[in-house]
């Protein structure tokens, strides 16, 4: 009997693992869920339209560039 109690034990940190694993993917497909339900019926989610960083308009190279007159 002790060898079989000793042998669940083992097993308890994957178990753990596996149960965090999948409440973050239950959580996920919440969250995605309801962005998806919330979109469809038009309504704007200010907090996923966050701007990527450095994404501002690309400035063409000649608009930085500065004229010098000949001599």
């Amino acid at each position: 009997m002790e060898g079989i109690l000793i042998g669940m034990e083992s097993f308890a940190p994957v178990g753990i693992f596996a149960g965090l694993v999948l409440l973050a993917f239950a959580s996920a497909a919440i969250l995605l869920g309801y962005t998806a339900e919330e979109e469809s019926k038009g309504n704007r989610l200010f907090w996923a339209e966050w701007p990527i960083p450095e994404s501002g308009e690309p400035s063409s190279p000649a608009a930085e560039r500065e004229y010098l007159k000949a001599a």
